[in-house]
């Protein structure tokens, strides 16, 4: 039952709307819901079809028999016969409901619904049709009221509206008909156009996003490139130095006073710094441009073998570090790894002196994202710095109180957004840190279809 519904419906809006209009578009809107209104008229109409036949058999008014099934034998066609145009379709299904309301007002007058069919097909005829069209009703409606106020007044016709009302008030009754009439014609084609405008304001604020980005990942593109040659353009002459410098401090060791080996000894130890500075900025310029390739990551694996990595420092400090039941995840882990090596360094890195590192790593699966949290007892940020540590080189504090160049938690945002995820930290000082990401199924869901290509 449910394909043969399926079938039926996909036929009705396959001949009854036009693909090729975009959804922005008001005529889309209207195509949909006239072919809407075929798909359900068709099996509701039965409700007032065959009661309405049997009616009219009995009394033996032929003229509605004849109607009614001229007006379903036109639906009919309307919805299932291919070859004709939609505008065509619209006509005819809104000619024939038309010509049914005015056939009920003749044989029913009151107490049929010709009149309010009359003011419906109106509607219908604007919301499915250009305001002209609306015009031509109301000016049909205008018409038929006047031609049957001129049929009561010379009594030139049958009709049972002629034994129901006098001409004023057939005049009182039909011009409110034609005054509802009058006020949808002008009224509802505003709305329409207002709709329209609001498509279009929305496609060319679209368009303008659109270049936006892209002229926003060009210029992220040409930043990246940017880094990347001058970091390793740079790192030539700053080798070049360092090297003299240590050649000199060997060549005239013992030849020069304690200010001189001390300007020296700053001279290397800047360039060295400048060279870790440059490395890390390399490396910064490399996600997303050289590290891309994705992989289904066992991340408790990854996250092991970076623990076998830190393993003399994790001795050294007796740290204490738990790891939860992390998923198996289609990501770049390349990426991935120095984003855990970089938080996890920091962890056993920022903790005041002689105490316990504790750490624990989890994870939780949310309805839009994979959730991660490393959660460590070190010194924790003011909350001042929560939105600056993530900034390029960006150091809380001094060389001799931690050694860094301040690119670490700039590289795990840069990772964290090539994942399409957000990462944040809650800390408070002297109260350890959590550092949070997420990795978001959109991204997993993609990567999973490009793997399976």
């Amino acid at each position: 039952m449910k394909n043969l519904w399926n079938t039926y419906k996909t036929t009705i809006y396959r001949n009854c709307t036009v693909l090729s209009i975009s959804q922005n578009s008001v005529y889309y809107w209207k195509n949909q819901l006239f072919a809407a209104t075929v798909t359900f008229l068709i099996p509701m109409s039965i409700i007032v079809l065959v009661p309405g036949i049997y009616m009219a058999y009995k009394f033996s008014v032929t003229g509605m028999i004849l109607s009614d099934f001229i007006t379903l034998a036109t639906i009919l066609a309307v919805a299932f016969v291919p070859g004709i145009s939609v505008f065509l379709r619209k006509l005819l299904f809104n000619g024939a409901l038309y010509t049914t309301s005015v056939v009920m007002l003749h044989y029913l007058g009151s107490n049929g619904p010709g009149l309010l069919y009359m003011f419906a097909i109106t509607i219908f005829v604007l919301v499915s049709l250009d305001q002209q069209y609306g015009y031509l009703t109301l000016m049909l409606n205008t018409l038929i009221c006047i031609y049957f106020g001129l049929a009561l007044y010379y009594g030139f016709a049958s009709s049972i509206l002629l034994n129901e009302y006098q001409l004023d008030s057939w005049i009182a009754v039909s011009s409110n008909l034609v005054f509802l009439s009058g006020i949808a014609v002008f009224l509802i084609p505003k709305l329409f156009n207002g709709l329209q405008s609001a498509f279009e304001e929305q496609e060319q604020l679209k368009d303008k996003l659109e270049d936006s980005v892209e002229n926003l990942n060009t210029k992220n593109e040409e930043l990246e490139q940017f880094a990347y040659t001058i970091s390793h353009d740079l790192k030539e002459p700053l080798r070049m130095v360092r090297s003299f410098m240590e050649l000199l401090k060997k060549k005239y060791e013992g030849k020069l006073d304690r200010k001189a080996h001390e300007y020296i000894h700053y001279a290397v130890d800047g360039a060295q710094r400048m060279g870790n500075n440059i490395d890390d900025l390399l490396e910064y310029s490399r996600i997303g441009r050289k590290y891309t390739t994705v992989e289904l990551t066992d991340l408790n694996s990854l996250v092991g073998g970076i623990l076998k990595n830190l393993k003399p420092d994790i001795e050294e400090s007796k740290a204490e570090i738990s790891i939860g039941n992390l998923p198996t995840l289609h990501v770049v882990p390349v990426t991935m790894k120095i984003f855990f090596q970089n938080l996890l360094a920091n962890a056993l890195k920022y903790q005041p002196d002689g105490q316990q590192p504790v750490i624990s790593i989890e994870a939780e699966e949310k309805d839009h994202c994979w959730q991660f949290s490393i959660t460590d007892n070190g010194i924790g940020i003011d909350p001042t710095y929560h939105d600056q540590v993530f900034a390029i080189f960006k150091r809380l504090h001094t060389r001799d109180e931690f050694s860094g160049s301040g690119m670490g938690l700039a590289i795990c945002k840069k990772i964290v957004e090539q994942h399409l995820g957000d990462i944040w930290v809650e800390s408070n000082k002297d109260k350890g840190s959590i550092f949070s990401f997420t990795i978001t199924k959109q991204y997993l869901q993609n990567k999973r279809v490009s793997a399976r290509h």
